[in-house]
């Protein structure tokens, strides 16, 4: 089932897919992801004031990862609070590299206009189309629910949350499970282990978060990435299964036009095309419904994470800005190929 989140703390809202595709994606952002890594482990310097540090070790990693940045003065000043936009470029760093693409002038306006001239704007216009959005002003200091929120984001695990609507269980002290939003963002981010709680049984979601402390976090988010999307995919495998799914969509949505179920079941059959009666029931049932709510797929040119998980069985996780309501969406697709050369697409327990 797919979920998608309104951004910046609205409410949750569960809508039906519609499709507006486009294949071609044209790079976005001065500075790929990669490039900036590169640059920064190639600069990397040795901080003066993080000696006897408790994350000095996770600091020192990061540095020649080219994950962060010190200060001229070669201090990296550990116990000073990081804000959303240091934090947002850290994660940039950390993720897959993709080519993203340039936002609507709604996105551009609701989402971009408070980094507009500071250094981090090519962040956050990269990003947007990832939907990790940071929900308050550049400069502002990062809380822990925030950093939760933007890492679910990261790692394409936003959907996670679903799980725990309505609940009744009670993970921290100071979580009370009326409050849904926070639930439904730290319990997630806990189960995956990105984000802990306190010895007394808080979570604190409103304390604000250390350099260190956020480097910590980007380490963590690294290591679930290695954990989440397992196995070796080539990038000849990653071509292929992005072209499946992508073109699979334009046929379908953009060029046929298709919007009711059953004509869809009909032009699959009559075109053989490679996808498998359980996922269309997965990814299209929506169409049953007579009024559905229009949220967009991805353009595939988003943020991609690809993994193996069996003989001849891949997943393709897509984390993206599906523009308003839908917000911002992961969504999963599952393939199968014998060669790793042409894929299948099928449902997610085939």
């Amino acid at each position: 089932m797919q979920m998608k989140w309104r951004q910046l703390g609205r409410r949750f809202i569960m809508k039906a897919l519609v499709l507006s595709i486009a294949l071609a994606g044209t790079a976005f952002g001065s500075v790929s992801a990669a490039k900036a890594r590169s640059m920064a482990a190639a600069s990397a310097v040795s901080f003066t004031d993080i000696h006897g540090h408790w994350a000095s070790r996770e600091i020192v990693e990061a540095n020649k990862k080219g994950w962060i940045r010190g200060f001229p003065d070669g201090n990296f000043r550990p116990e000073q609070t990081i804000s959303q936009e240091e934090f947002l470029v850290m994660i940039e760093r950390v993720i897959p590299s993709f080519p993203g693409h340039e936002p609507d002038s709604f996105a551009r306006e609701t989402y971009l206009s408070k980094a507009e001239g500071r250094w981090s704007y090519g962040t956050y216009a990269h990003l947007l189309s990832a939907g990790i959005i940071p929900s308050g002003k550049p400069t502002e200091p990062l809380d822990r629910l925030e950093g939760a929120r933007l890492m679910l984001a990261a790692l394409g695990q936003q959907s996670e949350g679903e799980k725990y609507r309505g609940t009744k269980s009670r993970f921290f002290s100071d979580l009370p499970v009326e409050e849904e939003y926070q639930v439904m963002t730290v319990y997630p981010a806990y189960k995956l282990g990105i984000i802990t709680g306190y010895p007394d049984g808080t979570f604190r979601a409103n304390e604000k978060i250390s350099r260190a402390q956020a480097v910590v976090l980007i380490s963590r988010l690294s290591q679930q990435i290695e954990d989440l999307f397992p196995g070796q995919v080539s990038e000849e495998e990653k071509q292929g299964m992005r072209k499946t799914v992508a073109s699979f969509m334009e046929e379908v949505m953009d060029k046929q036009r298709i919007r009711r179920y059953d004509e869809l079941v009909s032009y699959v059959k009559k075109k053989e095309l490679p996808a498998s009666p359980q996922f269309l029931r997965e990814h299209f049932s929506f169409m049953n419904y007579e009024v559905y709510d229009f949220v967009r797929f991805p353009q595939f040119n988003e943020l991609i994470y690809y993994a193996k998980i069996g003989n001849g069985k891949y997943r393709m996780t897509v984390q993206y800005y599906s523009g308003e309501p839908g917000g911002s969406v992961d969504r999963t697709f599952y393939l199968s190929s014998t060669d790793g050369k042409t894929f299948q697409l099928i449902g997610k327990d085939e």
